[in-house]
């Protein structure tokens, strides 16, 4: 069964408020099983309607947020442990995007649940002395309208390739900082970084 990670309108399936949480939220194809992961630190507590296809939703989830150390379900009972890549505070202004937008609603969203930079963590990689923001940018904006100087990041495994390419074209951009990322709406977002981003696949 395929796991779908949760988009800002699925309101069928997510309350507006697990939604805001982003990458938390996943269904099966059908939606009839639905998966939030509450994250605390570097765990993460699993609520769920359904007993099916817990571990695929787990990858899903850790696909995203790499720096998890343990999933248990509501009852306390732990579903995984693991040693991932340890995070480290790192200062915003050193962080490469390699993305172009930022979705305003996304944002908003992101502001209603982060309460200190310890709530950040955003995976990176490392590249002639650049520090490669890979996801979570508008987490780091987040961070940044609400005045913190750095965030959590952790190493993660990447497609070196394609996210230099990325990279590269968020320079020619002009883009050298999360701050330099223009905010989109949510159709704006959808359209523009979706369709950059099947036009650069398609000629891969």
């Amino acid at each position: 069964m395929k796991i779908i990670r949760a988009g800002t309108n699925d309101i069928d399936v997510f309350s507006e408020s697990e939604l805001s949480f982003g990458a938390c939220c996943f269904f099966t194809g059908d939606k009839l099983h639905r998966y939030f992961f509450e994250i605390d630190g570097r765990e993460a507590t699993l609520f769920t309607n359904t007993k099916l296809y817990i571990p695929q939703a787990i990858d899903e989830f850790l696909y995203y947020s790499g720096f998890i150390a343990s999933i248990k379900d509501k009852e306390g009972n732990i579903l995984l442990t693991r040693t991932p890549n340890t995070p480290y505070l790192c200062e915003i202004n050193k962080l490469q995007p390699s993305q172009f937008y930022i979705n305003e609603k996304k944002l908003e969203n992101c502001k209603k649940w982060i309460k200190r930079p310890e709530d950040i963590f955003v995976p990176i990689t490392m590249k002639d002395r650049k520090t490669i923001l890979l996801d979570g940018h508008t987490r780091v904006r987040a961070a940044i309208d609400l005045g913190y100087t750095a965030v959590y990041v952790y190493p993660d495994k990447c497609d070196v390739g394609s996210i230099l390419a990325f990279v590269e074209e968020s320079i020619r951009r002009q883009i050298n900082n999360v701050s330099d990322m223009e905010l989109l709406s949510d159709e704006a977002y959808e359209l523009k970084w979706r369709s950059f981003c099947n036009n650069f696949f398609k000629h891969v």
